[in-house]
């Protein structure tokens, strides 16, 4: 036993009936479960009734093991308890899954007695618990054997020892026979794999066959990884014998999903492919089900509704609701309508999040955008829990984001996409900060998104086009015009990348290539028409081919928007009313009221720098100069500029709040442990260390070491 774990086990024989608060952290098979038990044999020796689930009974020793597995409401009690101080109170738990609750409850239990920490076995204690299963000392080739199979994990260690003791294949401390592994221990690992999170268990998968996939943080928690990222022998060779008594087929579309969540796309399709080639694969829906989330990343959303048509939704059975985003992503509404009234909703996480998705979707189209809002923000909190595992073509969180910026809900798109890190849901908050005025805060999270699959890269090439529009940045534009080309090239149009489609139709009017997005903008015409012409999706766009034919100077075309606009104004007043604004400045009749009126409504509607803009050309071709300076003062109210203020709220939205790891990593940087010391704290490497802090040193802009402490001990002490 440890000796932070020992100390803790001679003060409760020291003194049973005191009251005592601590916690016992480390990954799976570390022994948090075997010091419980030895804690628990001391109370009972000393009459001290045991409790394993919550009680508010100071009579008792409330034992707790695996925490991180409890509901909020039960972690929220025994911090209470914890904080009274008046309870025999141990809480055992893996640094996975990490909620909160959890935090919270661990950071009082940290206040009240240092943690006890476990974690892996050196060579020598190795050693000498091999000895206490076999009664007699290993001899130094079977210790190291041992070592180099189970990494020093103290429960494979016994599992190994018992189980090769028990076949035979010990001999005086020796190990003989073939190296192989008992069948014990594989039917243990079996178990093992069954009690664990999806996504950690296909990533455990994918790393016993060979695929490159990234280890998640369940995974380390685990303790079945080393360092380094990679399975535990004895791991590997239990998994591998599991799955080599498992259908051929199967493999592949678990690979693929496990490939797809760890980011490695190209694996991921490659595994899909050979699924859906196979006519005798019995895992089709899920392969279809991968490929499809991995083309839509691709920008090839219709490739994965014929996925979708040639399955058929009854083979995905409860999962078919996820055909709904992606038929209305091509416009297929009666398709759409139809799956969702005959889809059957399961009663887990995900089905509740993908009827309410769907239906949320369907709101923008057939109901109100608050309507759609509220079932979307409800979906991306029901899929929080279980988020990291869930392939979809696009996640709740940032279909919100992107209905909230197409009826300028700035806010809701802000509180949605809190605590999300992906470069996507980065790209949508910078498009946020973007409409509401900060073009700094919008460049640092532009810049901080790098290794965009094509969906993405398209939403920061608009986004790079908008800012430099904002900005006035004619080489910008320029710039970024030719990083739009190469994304467009690359990408097939859908319901939502029409926001950024009508960024880049402005920017390819500003540069003189607007037949470079003809194709495009037809397809998208097309596609609101299958629609019935949904004002919520289509008057947005209108609008910015207003603009573009206003920059490239055609009155008639900028007229055919204005016409389609005026079809709008019962949902969208400001768009309409401005473009009949728009129509007159054109023409040269400025009417001081009409352009104030108009350029205020656009204010209102989350619209202040094209109201602004609409005020200064019209004080432009103002002739009477008491109305020019009106119209003037009126844009410099409505133009939001950079100021080192804003400057200020950009670090401040770049570096706040840090995620739940940041925040751990960060802590203990500033309190001036090394990054190997950190990595064990925190049961990581030290290169995944390095990495956090890198990140967290991108984003908040330091360029020394010096000043991200500083930074980071600012954001602490708030």
């Amino acid at each position: 036993m440890p000796s932070a774990a020992q100390r803790l086990c001679r003060d409760v024989v020291a003194d049973p009936h005191a009251p005592l608060v601590a916690a016992v952290a480390g990954p799976g098979g570390c022994g948090k479960t075997a010091t419980l038990e030895t804690l628990a044999r001391i109370y009972r020796d000393a009459g001290v009734p045991v409790a394993r689930e919550y009680t508010e009974d100071t009579s008792t020793a409330l034992l707790v093991d695996d925490a991180h597995a409890l509901d909020d409401g039960t972690l929220d009690r025994l911090r209470r308890l914890a904080v009274a101080r008046t309870h025999r109170l141990v809480v055992a738990y893996r640094p996975w899954p990490r909620p909160p609750a959890l935090s919270a409850l661990g950071a009082v239990l940290g206040r009240c007695r240092l943690p006890v920490v476990l974690g892996r076995l050196d060579r020598a204690a190795v050693a000498a618990r091999a000895a206490d299963v076999l009664g007699h000392p290993p001899c130094d080739e079977l210790t190291d054997f041992l070592f180099e199979q189970t990494n020093g994990i103290p429960s494979l260690v016994d599992r190994f020892v018992a189980a090769l003791h028990e076949t035979g294949r010990l001999a005086d401390g020796r190990l003989v026979g073939q190296e192989t592994i008992p069948d014990g221990v594989i039917e243990q690992f079996r178990h093992d794999l069954d009690c664990l999170d999806e996504q950690v268990r296909q990533v455990l998968l994918a790393k016993a066959a060979g695929v490159g996939v990234s280890a998640c943080e369940g995974a380390f928690a685990t303790g079945l990884l080393t360092d380094a990222g990679d399975l535990v022998p004895l791991a590997r060779q239990a998994i591998l014998s599991l799955t080599a008594a498992a259908p051929t087929p199967l493999m592949p579309a678990r690979q693929a999903e496990a490939a797809a969540l760890a980011g490695d796309l190209d694996t991921a399709l490659r595994f899909t492919d050979q699924v859906i080639g196979d006519p005798r694969a019995p895992d089709r829906p899920r392969a279809v089900m991968v490929a499809a989330a991995v083309l839509a990343r691709r920008g090839m959303l219709a490739r994965g509704v014929d996925l979708y048509r040639w399955l058929g939704a009854p083979a995905l059975g409860e999962h078919a609701l996820v055909m709904v985003p992606a038929l209305l992503g091509v416009g297929a509404l009666s398709e759409a309508q139809h799956v969702l009234a005959s889809a059957v909703t399961g009663p887990t996480l995900l089905a509740g999040a993908q009827h309410l998705t769907a239906q949320g979707l369907l709101d923008t189209i057939t109901s109100t955008p608050a309507a759609a809002l509220s079932r979307l923000a409800r979906a991306a909190a029901l899929l929080e829990p279980v988020g990291q595992t869930a392939l979809l073509t696009d996640d709740p969180a940032a279909l919100t984001a992107v209905v909230a910026l197409h009826c300028g809900e700035f806010s809701i798109g802000e509180s949605v996409l809190s605590g999300h890190l992906s470069p996507r849901h980065q790209l949508l908050r910078a498009w946020i900060v973007m409409r509401q005025g900060n073009l700094t805060a919008a460049r640092a999270l532009l810049d901080a998104c790098d290794l965009l699959e094509p969906r993405d890269e398209l939403f920061a090439a608009a986004l790079a086009a908008a800012i430099a529009r904002h900005a006035g940045d004619v080489v910008a534009l320029t710039h970024s015009w030719a990083r739009a080309r190469e994304a467009v090239l690359h990408h097939t149009t859908d319901l939502y990348v029409l926001l950024p489609l009508g960024e880049l139709a402005i920017a390819a009017a500003r540069v003189g290539e607007p037949a470079w997005l003809a194709a495009h903008l037809a397809d998208a015409d097309q596609l609101l028409d299958d629609l019935g012409r949904p004002a919520f999706w289509a008057a947005p766009l209108h609008w910015a081919r207003l603009q573009a034919a206003i920059v490239a100077e055609s009155p008639q075309e900028a007229g055919q928007h204005a016409t389609a606009l005026a079809r709008f104004a019962g949902s969208h007043p400001a768009l309409a009313d401005a473009a009949r604004a728009w129509l007159r400045v054109l023409a040269g009749d400025i009417d001081v009221a009409v352009v104030e009126r108009a350029s205020r409504g656009l204010w209102a509607a989350g619209q202040s720098w094209e109201g602004a803009r609409l005020a200064g050309q019209a004080a432009i071709r103002c002739r009477d100069r008491a109305a020019m300076s009106s119209l003037l003062a009126l844009a410099r109210e409505l133009t939001s500029v950079d100021t080192p203020a804003q400057t200020q709220v950009a670090t401040e939205l770049l570096g706040t709040p840090l995620s739940g790891r940041e925040r751990e990593v960060a802590e203990l940087v500033v309190s001036g442990l090394t990054y190997k010391q950190i990595g064990e704290r925190l049961f990581i490497s030290a290169k995944t260390v390095e990495h956090h802090v890198a990140k967290m040193r991108r984003r908040l802009g330091c360029a020394t070491r010096s000043e991200l402490f500083t930074q980071l001990r600012t954001l602490l002490t708030a």
